[in-house]
Formats: structure tokens, C-alpha cells, sequence
């Protein structure tokens, strides 16, 4: 009896220093590779703080202004260039379409400038509606 219970006993203890062996790599290694994602982590970082910095340089106004001046041939807008509402083509002046009737310029003119006028009390109650985020 007394040789099969230590027996046991030195097999219990044989298989739980193996697992505490075991279990300590196991930890070693996750440390580890715990150091190595904390290092990557900080190299990232060092190099989204470089990126940042090279946005900053690359999208500022003065630096893309003579860019553009540089390699597109724009020019700015003359008057010459500009339309008027006279120029344009009248209906009339198109082939018929099925549903008929023609619209008067004069009429679509003045509904544009009747619509186009603010109305102070519905422009002050929306100004009012809006809130800093931008939603109402």
C-alpha cells in the first residue's frame, strides 16, 4: 500500500512540474511576442506621426497653388467669357416636344428672383434650427 500511494504521488508530482515547466514557456513566448507587437506598435506610430507631417506639407494652399499655376494652363474667368440669361436658346427655338406649350424667359426670370429673395423670419428660424455639429 505503502508503495503504490508514493508511487502515485511521484507520478502526481513528475506530471504537475512538467505543466509548471510547460505553462512558464508558454508565458515566456507570449511575453515576447507581446514585446515584439508593443515595438511594431510604437514603429507604426512613429510613422503615422511622419505621414501626418508629410500630408501637412503636401496639401498646404501655397504649395498646391503654385503647383497648379505650374502644370495646368488655367487661367481665371473673364467677363467676355461669362453668359447672359438673353444668349440662351429659346424654347421656341427648339423642336417641338410632345407635352407643348412654350415658357416665357421673362416668367422663369421672375420666378427665380421672387424665389431667390430671403424671407428673414423663415431664414432667422432655420439659422436657429441648426446646431454647431451641423445637424438639425
Amino acid at each position: 500500500m505503502m508503495r503504490s500511494s508514493t508511487f502515485l504521488s511521484l507520478i502526481l508530482v513528475c506530471g504537475l512540474g512538467f505543466g509548471l515547466f510547460k505553462v512558464k514557456y508558454e508565458v515566456q513566448s507570449l511575453e515576447d511576442e507581446l514585446g515584439k507587437i508593443n515595438r511594431q506598435t510604437v514603429t507604426d506610430q512613429d510613422a503615422i506621426h511622419v505621414l501626418k507631417a508629410e500630408w501637412s506639407y503636401l496639401t498646404q494652399p501655397v504649395r498646391i497653388g503654385d503647383m497648379a499655376a505650374r502644370h495646368l494652363a488655367l487661367q481665371p474667368v473673364t467677363s467676355a467669357q461669362m453668359g447672359s440669361f438673353d444668349q440662351l436658346p429659346l424654347k421656341s427655338d427648339r423642336p417641338a416636344i410632345a407635352d407643348g406649350g412654350d415658357i416665357k424667359i421673362e416668367a422663369v426670370l421672375k420666378a427665380m428672383q421672387v424665389a431667390s429673395k430671403p424671407n428673414p423670419i423663415i431664414h432667422a428660424t432655420n439659422v436657429a434650427a441648426i446646431k454647431p455639429g451641423g445637424d438639425r
